[in-house]
């Protein structure tokens, strides 16, 4: 499974998108595996792939957010998931609210720079 998701990582836009179909797979695949280089390329699949309002699962952003702030997680796991807790935030100003409080709250020098760049970025409005 790890081999084959590192090649969708290299996947062009118009290829990767035939996969939209299957996005939910992709999302449960990195909620239950226990494999972190399978989580972390099955999340990177899922942040390159489109994300509508329809789309949103409270379980994925439950899971975005306990991941992104878990200090015992990887860097590349926590920014990812951040990353992806914007995007489905973005759809409900409250939701947006919460993930901004939630940021702030960060005790941040607990984490590694990665992280840190991203908090920042959409704290600061940078990130889209």
């Amino acid at each position: 499974a790890r081999s084959a998701l590192w090649g969708l990582t290299k996947a062009r836009k118009e290829e990767l998108s035939q996969l939209q179909v299957i996005l939910d797979k992709f999302i449960d695949q990195a909620m239950q595996t226990d494999n972190s280089s399978v989580r972390r390329l099955s999340l990177n699949v899922v942040e390159r792939l489109e994300l509508k309002e329809d789309d949103l699962r409270t379980d994925f952003l439950d899971f975005c957010f306990e991941h992104m702030m878990d200090v015992e997680e990887f860097p590349g796991i926590q920014s990812v998931c951040m990353k992806l807790a914007f995007r489905m935030c973005s759809f409900y100003p409250e939701l947006m609210d919460e993930l901004k409080r939630t940021l702030e709250a960060m005790e941040i020098d607990y984490y590694k720079p990665a992280v840190k760049c991203v908090r920042n970025r959409i704290l600061s409005g940078k990130l889209k």
